[in-house]
């Protein structure tokens, strides 16, 4: 008997499932970790601020975070940051800096192997 699914959300539940699927075509365990993450509560996804962003990761890098970015703290270095969900503040602050804001699945079709992708969270 299967699990049933849990998340309401039919988009999230789309996410998810294609995360999978990549993992299995590519072979890449990024996308299987970013679908379990996704898959727990929400009470317990990555809500990292920019700070961590900045103090964590090398410039030039792409940054996944499985969950929500928070605009608190600053951006010093360009970025390309993909999130399930990016508050406004720290939308304009990445932008500010030259960087990039992509969602996850614009990141699986640009990096389908998710090579050199660091996850914060």
């Amino acid at each position: 008997m299967s699990r049933p699914v849990s998340k309401t959300n039919p988009n999230l539940v789309d996410l998810i499932g294609d995360l999978k699927a990549q993992s299995r075509e590519t072979g890449a365990p990024l996308w299987r970790d970013v679908a379990l993450r996704l898959s727990k509560s929400r009470s317990n996804w990555a809500q990292p601020n920019l700070s961590r962003l900045s103090r964590h990761c090398p410039e030039g890098v792409t940054v996944l975070v499985p969950g929500k970015l928070l605009g608190s703290g600053e951006v010093s270095a360009k970025h390309d940051v993909a999130a399930y969900s990016v508050s406004a503040g720290a939308r304009e602050k990445i932008e500010a800096a030259g960087g990039r804001v992509l969602s996850l699945a614009e990141l699986m079709n640009e990096n389908p192997n998710g090579s050199g992708v660091y996850i914060l969270g």
